[in-house]
């Protein structure tokens, strides 16, 4: 097991999962791309429930190995998941306005 530290606290998963979360972190940041990343969670008092991530070029995660537990969690279907898409090559930048120097308005500032 394994628990990733966000900016509001942390959650504990299993390891794997845990890994795959960090992995695909680490391709969008490359990528300057953000995602949602839903997994499953073991709570303080012991109950499983899930967890939503903005995970991406601006989002810090920080896994540690967690005390242990009675059992390792694993969703093989999610870790799979995450872990394809970060070796996704045809994932790219999305191209808009917010990307063409054009569109800038910077004169609209003082600074």
């Amino acid at each position: 097991m394994k628990r990733i530290f966000h900016p509001g606290g942390s959650v504990v998963t299993g390891s794997d999962l845990a890994d795959a979360v960090l992995v695909y972190a680490e391709a969008l940041s490359g990528r300057r791309q953000v995602d949602v990343v839903d997994i499953p969670i073991i709570s303080d008092d012991g109950r499983q429930g899930r967890a939503q991530f903005l995970i991406g070029s601006a989002s810090q995660r920080v896994s540690v190995t967690s005390e242990p537990a009675a059992f390792e969690l694993v969703e093989l279907g999610t870790t799979e998941l995450l872990h394809r898409k970060a070796e996704d090559q045809s994932l790219q930048t999305p191209i808009g306005l917010a990307h063409d120097p054009a569109f800038a308005q910077f004169d609209e500032f003082d600074y």
